[in-house]
């Protein structure tokens, strides 16, 4: 078995990044001859070069090419086959679309030619690719165009002999607002194959990152040329297939003769794709890929022609042709209807009715006085056709019948996803089939009904009773006629005796359906349990035993709780449920059970802070008291901790105790201690309890502790950790008679007179008969002054006379009233 080699070519041209230039392109391939191994092949590749707006740097170094060699199954780049291709000369695109225009658009396209041959192993496929950057940044349908690069490619398959279709014509350099364009984008096959035409999204190529040259570095991978796999993107109002330029009518390409029509209705550049697919014995073998810059302006015309018609007509064989020349001032129409010789209008919005269905050109020329433009547009008249399916139906029961359209020679679609002209269907619902002859459609919808309902008068009936009773059975409801087998016609029958009663009923849609039943004595168990009211911790049985002698030894019992015994046993209260069944009866039974409620309730436990003390008073009414310590007594009084419990009998007889328990916590102290006597201006730290929540003064502190220098009452409340509060107070005194820790001395005194500061120093402490020793100096260290006691003070005077204003020097020995001994000295100043 022989291996395909599959390889992949790529032509890519040696440029300097960021160069914007590019128009569009193609690349195709000749076959030439072929040896032992190899095929030869002439491949030519057209690029259509910006010769206003293209870069002259970018354009100068396209003077080379690169072709690459790629193996297309792994895309691994074949380097030995790489090669450098140099371009021909330039040709200048200059074809004008239109007759009849004042001033031609300020548009340029150079066409150069790129021609090498390659040998390439026999059995293979391979992919020519050509890549280059940059397109015009001015493109208006495509995302960021100056960055956008271009890849032309075509296909070879070497195990054919085939050279690829090439294009007759190059589309014109410009086109006009509003104008048509009707051009021939055929191409030429020189094999003979069947050739087909569409529109493409063109490639991306070579980023603005992509350095190349003659001699590659192929160890780089930003220097290797790209598999073409990147498309373009397009902006958000522009597609591949139908909207790549703005225009109405937009561009369509005729997929069996290549004609390209577009009348553009906004201005700037769009790129578009045209391929051509060619085909041999209904295999595709191959396509030629082009993409073209279309630049759109605003043009003057002398006159044009112009006029819109619908592409298809589906629905009948009249069409209306608005008119949308400029500058006309007669019109010809030509509706090109072969089978008519009344197929002309001058009107300037003509109607035309063709006789049959067909393919028609249609032809306007618009004349002005001095110019005359033609503009055509072909059109299809499709036959008017309907499509029908079998009238909506009802069906009993279950089905399966087929469903066919009543056409043959269409595309079908179902909403069942099946594409042909009959289904098979089996359950009832819509259904509609779509007929298409492209573009046009025709759709048909049938309604399949299905009454799948049908009688059941449920399992057959026991009656469980001792005896039989005749009585009336009402059968099932809602159908319009009933049939019963003793010939009765309503919904109800009589039962007259046990056995197998059938009926046969028709529904609303008078669908018919039969159901029988049979009617069985059964003898039902018996059983009786009540409601009952009984006291806290006292047992009660229930007896579900069934009483019907004959069914005993067949009896099952099931109660709610669990068990599955005849009598059960309970202390707690609640909803007791009981099924009973022997073998085809089956009985339910519910009693509930409820405790008698006596109220005994000697509430919570509680905690005492200290001494208990609780009459503990149970509730009235009871037969009896009896307390733990044989008290009869109905109430208590309780000194002491402990727990005390009572039992009581109801007036019902039922028994119930309950106890409460009496908690003391050990009592706690304030911990301030005795009153105590302070000298005046001394400080006293006063200190609660420790390991209490909560501390309280009565001066708002709310500290353990407190420092005191004044003579008053202080009061502390404290809470500890087991709730228990408290307040301890102490009073505190003044000792007016002792000296104070802290002496009082004047730094100036005025023996003036005037009963104000006369004496130093002024301070009237009493003499508590401590030691006590104030001794004053003049500035040369002169005593002028002495006193043992805090009564006796300086007047102001030496010997008699007025002591001089000065400055004097005083110093103090004295025992304070906490018994320490105490020595300082200063200076005051004599004032007069």
């Amino acid at each position: 078995m022989k291996r395909l080699l599959l390889l992949i070519f790529s032509a890519v041209l040696l440029f300097n990044a960021e160069a914007t230039h590019i128009v569009g392109g193609e690349i195709m391939y000749e076959f030439q001859s072929e040896n032992t191994f190899n095929k030869i092949y002439k491949i030519k590749l057209f690029l259509y070069i910006d010769c206003i707006n293209g870069s002259d740097g970018a354009i100068a170094s396209d003077i080379d090419g690169l072709i690459n060699v790629f193996n297309a199954k792994n895309e691994v780049l074949l380097t030995n086959l790489c090669k450098t291709v140099r371009r021909n000369s330039p040709t200048r695109v200059s074809d004008v679309n239109y007759s009849c225009i004042k001033t031609t658009p300020n548009a340029c396209v150079d066409k150069y030619v790129y021609e090498t041959t390659i040998s390439l192993p026999k059995n293979g496929n391979f992919i020519i690719s050509f890549e280059r950057c940059c397109r015009n940044n001015t493109i208006s349908n495509i995302v960021a165009p100056e960055s956008t690069g271009a890849t032309y490619w075509t296909e070879i398959n070497t195990s054919i002999d085939n050279s690829s279709p090439s294009f007759k014509n190059l589309p014109p350099n410009f086109l006009c607002t509003n104008a048509p364009l009707n051009f021939d984008h055929s191409a030429y096959d020189a094999d003979g194959d069947s050739l087909v035409y569409e529109l493409f999204q063109p490639y991306d190529g070579a980023g603005t990152s992509t350095a190349n040259s003659s001699r590659p570095d192929y160890s780089n991978f930003n220097n290797l040329p790209h598999y073409p796999k990147k498309l373009i993107l397009w902006q958000s109002s522009y597609n591949t297939y139908f909207n790549q330029i703005d225009g109405i009518p937009t561009l369509t390409i005729d997929e069996k003769n290549g004609k390209l029509t577009l009348t553009p209705t906004k201005t700037g550049q769009y790129v578009i794709g045209l391929k051509v697919k060619e085909y041999r014995n209904g295999v595709l073998i191959g396509e030629t890929k082009r993409d073209f810059q279309f630049n759109v302006s605003e043009c003057v015309f002398y006159v044009v022609s112009s006029f819109f018609a619908p592409k298809y007509n589906c629905n009948n064989n009249e069409v209306s042709f608005t008119n949308r020349s400029q500058g006309g001032i007669t019109y010809h129409w030509d509706f090109g209807d072969p089978f008519s010789q009344q197929d002309t209008s001058i009107f300037t919005n003509p109607k035309y009715k063709y006789s049959i269905p067909g393919n028609y050109t249609v032809r306007l020329i618009t004349r002005s006085n001095t110019c005359n433009d033609t503009s055509e547009y072909d059109i299809v008249i499709k036959e008017s056709f309907q499509v029908h399916l079998p009238e909506d139906t009802l069906i009993c029961g279950k089905f399966t019948i087929p469903i066919r359209s009543d056409l043959n020679d269409k595309l079908f679609k179902w909403n069942t996803g099946e594409t042909t002209p009959e289904i098979t269907v089996n359950k009832g619902g819509s259904y509609w089939i779509e007929a298409t002859d492209a573009p046009c459609s025709a759709r048909d919808t049938m309604v399949i009904t299905n009454d799948l309902s049908f009688l059941d008068l449920g399992p057959d009936s026991v009656i469980c009773r001792d005896s039989f009773v005749q009585f009336t059975y009402l059968g099932a409801p809602g159908y319009n006629s009933y049939l019963w087998n003793d010939n009765t016609d309503k919904q109800t029958v009589f039962i007259s005796q046990l056995g197998k009663y059938w009926v046969n009923v028709t529904n609303e849609n008078n669908c018919p359906s039969s159901d029988s039943i049979t009617f069985i004595l059964y003898p039902p168990p018996h059983i009786y349990i009540n409601d009952s009211l009984f006291c806290k911790n006292t047992p009660v049985t229930l007896d579900g035993v069934n009483y019907s002698s004959k069914t005993n030894l067949e009896t099952t019992y099931s109660w709610n709780s669990g068990q599955k015994t005849p009598q059960i046993t309970t202390y707690q209260p609640g909803q007791y449920i009981v099924t009973v069944r022997n073998k085809l009866c089956t009985i339910i039974d519910t009693a509930n059970l409820q405790h008698i409620e006596t109220g005994l309730d000697l509430g919570n436990d509680t905690f005492y802070c200290g001494p208990v003390d609780r009459w503990i008073i149970p509730q009235d009414g009871f037969v009896k008291y009896i307390w733990e310590e044989f008290s009869e007594d109905k109430n208590i009084h309780a000194t002491s901790p402990g727990k005390y419990k009572l039992t009581i009998v109801s007036k019902e007889g039922c028994v119930e105790s309950d106890s409460i328990t009496l908690y003391q916590y050990p009592q706690i102290d304030g911990g301030l201690g005795d009153d105590t006597t302070i000298c005046i201006s001394s400080k006293l730290q006063l200190t609660a309890s420790d390991s209490m929540v909560d501390y309280l003064w009565n001066t708002g502190a709310t500290s353990r502790s407190i420092s005191v220098s004044e003579a008053g009452v202080y009061t502390i409340t404290v809470r500890n950790e087991n709730g228990c509060v408290i307040s301890d107070s102490v009073s505190i005194f003044e000792q007016a008679d002792a000296l104070p820790i802290d002496l009082f001395m004047p730094n100036a005194f005025s023996p003036n007179d005037d009963f104000i500061n006369e004496t130093f120093p002024g301070n009237n402490y009493s003499d508590p008969g401590s030691p006590y020793l104030l001794s004053l100096y003049n500035r040369w260290g002169e005593k002028i002054f002495e006193s043992e006691s805090p009564n006796f003070e300086w007047d102001g005077k030496i010997k008699g006379n007025y002591a001089p204003q000065d400055v004097y020097v005083y110093q103090v020995r004295y025992v304070a009233c906490d018994n320490v001994e105490r020595y300082f000295r200063g200076t005051f100043t004599l004032i007069r």
